[in-house]
């Protein structure tokens, strides 16, 4: 039986025998009667202490502008609950490559979890608010605007389908519109022609057959093969990959859909061509032409579906492919996950940046073309740098100039010929993108930003290096600031989405536009916040004109404009003492209109008590930050049962270390956020524990700074203890630890290597590294190569001097590639087999992170269950027998 096999029949059974508690059931344990112990035993999701319940349970304000409407009127908003229903998670799902797939509703297990239930308009400027009408008792997922902001698509999902919907912006009604359902597994969206008359989907085939069935009656009809070829393939550890040629076909089966166009007033379907595996789908403005992304044979073993190989093509109307407009094949081995994204610009020569164009009809693309004048003889790339000499067998050496690079318009019928380019530019041109109104082009060439008129290209102004467009090449320097920079005038030009593209907001004068950017305080961190910043920007004198500057005692930060001149934006504004909130200001003077009333849900946390301590290791004189959180009646003097909380990274420097740190927001308000327990540490604080979260870092050289993880680790653990326990936050002997995924990891090994902690716990970690064996975190050299190190590493083989009490967590379904549920499983069997305290949960239905209430309380009752007998109060290290049986 295949691995997805296993797992569907696993979480059916679970379901068919109703072990599984409603999201809103009673608790098992009520938190008014809190016994740790039963807590820990209790075999049914439990609950924490009443105060800690309620700090998760407690809706949230929604202070998010952020879906914006062409004319930056309206913003959409979308509600429901903050953590998923367990009953959403646990319905049938399999796995397919990395592929999660609701079978019976025909959609990705992700559209099926959607928490999502309403739909609100909200005008910050008038204050008005406009609630449109959501068919009952689905969930709404991936609302977009027409083009015009007359209307609202979303897919509606019901339990056994999901459909799409259009609402009428005027008057809050919407209606579906097709009987057909969608077929949500790769494309989960819908989307708009740029006239607003259709909308674009992809639905389930009309004539679709049975799904297939591993083997005859589901019986399997042969081994699984798998033959190396000799081929090295080396690769992380996935937790998903397809297992056999019934696993291909059913994946073939549960992504082919009918592209169609379905007319907003009518609702007529139209077809559009032959159902095909659709990745992805952008339509023409007049609907006339298509871009389609296919996924791609042949499927692989050894790679999950998102490193499969697509074509990109163009269509008609009718379904005929009018042109090829990129393939890729399937990336298998170490950059796999890292695809095309990762090319360098300069040596690519293909179409890039494909978009229909913004101002007229026809594709506009970037690519790179040889040097007029410059021959590139057989074997050499063109990316070769500029004035290098190229040689080549029997061949002289040719001087290679770079390419060029250029923005191209190519209209229909699409043919060889049927291309003007508008901009040429060198070798890095990487982004283009027009002003909203249509008469400026502004491109990113070689790292700064260039102004285009469009009927005039020859007025051209060159905006520098320290303004960028936004672009997938600014995570690679394309004229962003460097992370960590304090420059006071890099920032990114203010766009609006409309439709497919994104436009820059350009002042009715034409020579305006708008920057935002964040000043940096370096070195000055950890007594000075970041300060984000608004500036208007002329083109044709570079000058600058300052709308909004975040002041030195609070954080401001720029949400969005309401119109092309700036005249009026919001923000949020924060302090350390100030919850979130979202403002309305006017440019130039000091007015502020308050839009939301954000509430504190967490007192306890917000109230706590907040210091930051320098630790010095005394072997090197290394120093590293500390933060530790105290309960909010903590007093001097009072000794405190203490939990560090924590997640190493690698560094090559101190010097590298510390400008990690130079984005850290020191006027932050410590709110509790709704997000994955192991981002709300602060909790700890409210269960009366001093929390401990230091910055370990592990230094060597490149590519070679695990060879000092074990010692970095105890060294830089053992210099914490001393520093919180000389400042008399804590008893040294009521120490707890604990960490998640890498944290996870580094808890068990400390808890290996050192015999400070009572009791630890570490979810969704991977605890030997020879089940990691080609590279894991920044480790890229393989197990054959690093033998010693991935040995050193690996907790499990020191299972025997585990030093306390150890809980370990894991989800069923975790995909994070390297920690395999196998980990938790092997570690606990391992403890359980010397007799050492420990006790695993294994969460059904979640990935590396839970996303359900049940799991998130139940995770808190059991982690304070934990450390309340084991830290807080002492209990020998045995008593963990009678707790677990």
């Amino acid at each position: 039986m295949s691995f997805l096999s296993v797992r569907t029949s696993f979480a059916l059974a679970l379901l068919s025998a109703g072990t599984l508690p409603a999201q809103n059931a009673a608790p098992v344990t009520p938190a008014t009667a809190w016994d740790p112990q039963q807590t820990l035993r209790t075999e049914t999701f439990v609950r924490p202490p009443a105060n800690i319940e309620r700090m998760i349970m407690a809706p949230r304000v929604d202070i998010s502008f952020t879906s914006q409407s062409p004319d930056g009127r309206w913003f959409l908003r979308t509600s429901g609950t903050d953590r998923g229903d367990i009953r959403a998670y646990g319905a049938p799902h399999i796995w397919l490559g990395g592929l999660q797939i609701d079978t019976r509703a025909n959609r990705a297990r992700s559209v099926t979890t959607s928490t999502r239930t309403g739909l609100t308009l909200v005008a910050p400027q008038s204050g008005a608010a406009r609630t449109i009408q959501v068919p009952a008792r689905a969930t709404i997922s991936s609302p977009v605007w027409s083009p015009r902001g007359t209307h609202v698509a979303f897919i509606a999902n019901f339990p056994s389908a999901s459909y799409a919907y259009v609402a009428d912006v005027a008057t809050g009604r919407s209606t579906r519109l097709s009987e057909r359902p969608l077929l949500a597994t790769l494309v989960t969206d819908l989307d708009f022609t740029a006239d607003g008359r259709h909308v674009v989907a992809v639905l389930v085939p009309t004539s679709r057959g049975p799904e297939p069935q591993h083997g005859a009656d589901g019986i399997e009809d042969g081994p699984q093969v798998r033959l190396t070829e000799s081929r090295a393939v080396p690769q992380p550890v996935h937790f998903s990959l397809l297992q056999d040629p019934h696993d291909k076909a059913l994946l073939t089966y549960h992504t082919t859909g009918q592209v169609a166009l379905i007319d907003v007033r009518s609702k007529a379907v139209k077809p559009v061509g032959a159902p095909t595996m659709v990745r992805a789908l952008d339509a023409a403005p007049d609907g006339r032409y298509l871009r389609v992304t296919r996924m791609a044979e042949p499927f692989s073993y050894l790679v999950p579906v998102s490193s499969f190989g697509a074509v990109q093509e163009l269509w008609d109307a009718t379904g005929k492919v009018v042109a090829v407009l990129s393939t890729t094949t399937t990336r298998e081995g170490r950059d796999a996950d890292f695809g095309a994204a990762m090319r360098t610009v300069s040596s690519d020569t293909g179409k890039r940046n494909v978009q229909w164009n913004p101002i007229g009809p026809g594709l506009i693309y970037l690519q790179n073309v040889p040097a007029a004048g410059a021959p590139v003889p057989s074997g050499t790339r063109n990316g070769s740098e500029g004035g290098a000499s190229a040689r080549t067998a029997g061949m002289a050496p040719v001087q290679v100039r770079a390419p060029r690079g250029q923005l191209v318009l190519w209209k229909a019928p699409f043919g060889p010929n049927d291309t003007t380019v508008l901009y040429q530019g060198g070798p890095q041109l990487s982004a283009a993108m027009y002003s909203l109104d249509s008469t400026t082009l502004f491109v990113s060439d070689s790292g700064a930003v260039i102004a285009v008129r469009v009927k005039n290209p020859a007025d051209r102004y060159n905006l520098g290096r320290n303004v960028s467009l936004p672009s997938l090449q600014r995570a690679f320097g394309d004229g962003a600031a460097p992370r960590g920079s304090s420059d006071s005038t890099a920032g990114q030009l203010l766009t609006r989405r409309v439709g497919n593209a994104s436009y820059v907001l350009l002042a009715k004068d034409g020579k305006q536009v708008a920057v935002s950017g964040t000043r940096v305080p370096g070195a000055n961190w950890a007594t000075q916040a970041p300060r984000p910043w608004l500036d208007r920007l002329d083109l044709t004198t570079k000058t600058r004109t300052r709308l909004m500057d975040s002041p030195a005692d609070a954080y401001e930060e720029f949400v969005a404009a309401l119109d092309a001149d700036v005249t009026q934006f919001l923000v949020t504004r924060e302090s350390r003492t100030t919850i979130p909130d979202a403002w309305l200001r006017t440019a130039g003077t000091s007015d502020a209109k308050q839009l939301t009333k954000n509430v504190d849900v967490g007192p306890e946390v917000s109230g706590a008590i907040f210091k930051r301590i320098k630790v010095t290791r005394p072997r090197d004189g290394t120093s590293y930050w500390t933060d530790v959180t105290l309960p909010r009646d903590w007093k001097p003097g009072q000794k405190l049962p203490g939990i560090i909380w924590f997640y190493p990274r690698e560094y090559t420097s101190a010097t590298d270390y510390e400008r990690s740190r130079w984005n850290t927001n020191i006027n932050a308000f410590p709110t509790v956020p709704s997000a994955r327990p192991a981002s709300s540490m602060q909790l700890w604080a409210a269960a009366g524990y001093a929390l401990i979260q230091p910055d370990i870092p592990i230094y060597g050289s490149a590519g070679r700074m695990n060879d000092n993880y074990t010692r970095d680790l105890e060294e830089n653990l053992d210099a914490v203890l001393d520093a919180v326990v000389d400042s008399g936050f804590v008893d040294r002997d009521k120490m707890g630890i604990g960490g998640h995924s890498y944290g996870a990891f580094s808890t068990v090994n400390a808890m290996t290597l050192m015999p400070n902690f009572k009791a630890g716990i570490a979810g969704d970690g991977m605890y030997n590294r020879t089940l990691t064996p080609f590279g894991f975190q920044s480790e890229r050299r393989n197990f054959f190569e690093a033998k010693d190190t991935y040995l050193d590493m690996s907790p499990f083989l020191r299972a025997d001097k585990m030093s306390g009490a150890l809980l370990l967590y894991h989800a069923w379904e975790d995909q994070n590639q390297g920690t395999a549920p196998m980990s938790s499983t092997r570690m606990y069997a391992a403890l359980q087999g010397l007799g050492k305290p420990a006790a695993l949960y294994m969460y059904p239905y979640e990935d590396h992170s839970v996303a359900t209430y049940a799991s998130d309380l139940d995770l808190w009752a059991r982690w304070v269950a934990w450390m309340d007998i084991h830290v807080k109060h002492g209990a020998k290290v045995g008593a963990v027998k009678a707790m677990v049986p």
